[in-house]
């Protein structure tokens, strides 16, 4: 596929380095110089010095001839009028994906929508992140939680603490000491910054953080009896009074937690005031260990959250040294993740970004996902597949089918059936699959599930 991409931040070149890797053709546009020279040395792509508002620009990119547009700039306004001349010029069948930050500023059903603009795809930030943090406090022992298939099946990452009672022992006898384990699939082991996509003779070990997935209710059980420590949730602490932490803000006075913001600026703090009922609004850093004294951070959870990553690392650190009882810590630059996945005093890394990538490469792969996810802390993601086309692997044991290195089949989910599948399954037309995947093997995955005339490289 021919695809452009308007935008080369940190979204816009993680995208590129995803589709370029599974030998789609990227070209970018980008307007600072200092980015560009970046990209030109990064990235086997066209890189292209202008803005995607020009509709010079997007002919020099050679939108005419694209398959897919995806816009991705930092500015809302450049998104929306680059997908509207896009969809102008373009008389193919062209797709068209939009990122938009502060969605209800541009639409309103009542008067304007996307298709306005010629957008099939719009893409909300805020929203998906808002969502992911709802979904890690209704989930508060795990750090990572993706659902699927109308949360039949449920993915958690979970941290083996020192007492935990299976430790030492081969992966394929695990499920005799505890028939539970039988009934999930523990797709990977994080290791000292290593991934490692388990086999039967693989061990777990202490501070090990393990990928399961299965049927959700099954998950649940298994968190609780193997993987669980008390966790308040009722006291919620957000360092930085961000767009995030306002919208969070409003989500959890619907559920009846006791809010704190704790923000830097003076005049935010009387913004957010009028902004927010039943919140406290603290004037401070939550570095600062006076500040710290005064509020109760002992068995509260806090969410960093503003829009400095290093800063919110640190009030992550000084939470968790005055007695938090969780801390998550949102991060923006994806190059600091690995850095920070094995810190104690993090319990839980989100990250916007890593969302919006996920959400956009749902789009622009093949049509039979229903999900794209990338996992925050480890190069790595899941994608669900809808099983729609004939290929060679249906109706063939699994033990007979040679499945790509560096992936692995999570479930297999069949009309109201959560399936673990062993050997001697098969996958049959209608099925989603789940499947766990490093990026090494995401061009031959798909290459699997597609069917023969589709098959050859894009």
């Amino acid at each position: 596929m021919k695809i452009v991409i308007a935008g080369g931040g940190d979204v816009g070149v993680k995208i590129a380095e995803k589709l370029i890797y599974e030998n789609h053709d990227v070209t970018i546009l980008e307007k600072d110089p200092q980015l560009i020279k970046t990209l030109q040395s990064k990235l086997d792509a066209m890189v292209i010095s202008g803005d995607a508002t020009n509709i010079n620009t997007l002919i020099e990119a050679n939108i005419l001839s694209a398959d897919s547009f995806i816009a991705v700039t930092n500015s809302d306004g450049d998104n929306l009028i680059a997908c509207s001349i896009v969809k102008k010029c373009c008389k193919n069948n062209i797709s068209i994906t939009c990122k938009i930050d502060s969605y209800y500023q541009y639409f309103n059903e009542k008067y304007i929508s996307p298709n306005d603009f010629g957008i099939e795809t719009i893409i909300k930030p805020l929203e998906i992140t808002i969502a992911k943090i709802m979904e890690l406090m209704n989930n508060p022992n795990t750090f990572e939680v993706m659902n699927y298939a109308d949360n039949m099946a449920q993915l958690v990452g979970v941290k083996v603490k020192r007492d935990f009672n299976l430790k030492g022992i081969p992966i394929s006898e695990i499920s005799a000491k505890d028939n539970i384990f039988s009934k999930v699939r523990l797709v990977a082991i994080q290791r000292e910054g290593r991934v490692i996509v388990p086999k039967g003779q693989d061990v777990i070990y202490p501070k090990d953080k393990l990928y399961l997935v299965g049927k959700t209710n099954i998950v649940k059980n298994i968190v609780e009896k193997h993987f669980s420590s008390p966790v308040n949730l009722k006291n919620i602490i957000i360092v930085g009074g961000t767009k995030h932490a306002i919208e969070l803000s409003k989500a959890l006075n619907k559920s009846g937690k006791n809010i704190t913001i704790i923000e830097e600026d003076k005049f935010r703090c009387k913004k957010l005031s009028f902004l927010l009922d039943n919140v406290l609004i603290m004037n401070g850093s939550a570095t600062d260990s006076h500040l710290m004294d005064e509020v109760s951070i002992e068995d509260s959870c806090v969410i960093s959250m503003s829009n400095n990553d290093e800063y919110n690392i640190l009030s992550a650190f000084t939470a968790k040294k005055y007695g938090a009882s969780k801390t998550m810590c949102m991060v923006k630059n994806s190059s600091i993740v690995n850095l920070i996945n094995n810190l104690d005093p993090i319990d839980t890394v989100f990250s916007p970004h890593a969302l919006t990538i996920g959400d956009i490469l749902k789009y622009t792969r093949k049509t039979d996902l229903f999900s794209v996810s990338p996992f925050t802390e480890i190069d790595a993601e899941t994608i669900g597949i809808n099983i729609t086309q004939n290929s060679s692997i249906l109706d063939t044991p699994i033990k007979d089918i040679n499945f790509p290195k560096k992936s692995i089949i999570g479930v297999i989910i069949r009309e109201n059936n959560v399936i673990i599948p062993t050997g001697n399954d098969i996958i049959k037309m209608g099925d989603k699959v789940i499947v766990f995947l490093l990026p090494e093997a995401i061009y031959e995955v798909e290459k699997m599930f597609t069917a023969p005339k589709f098959g050859g490289r894009r």
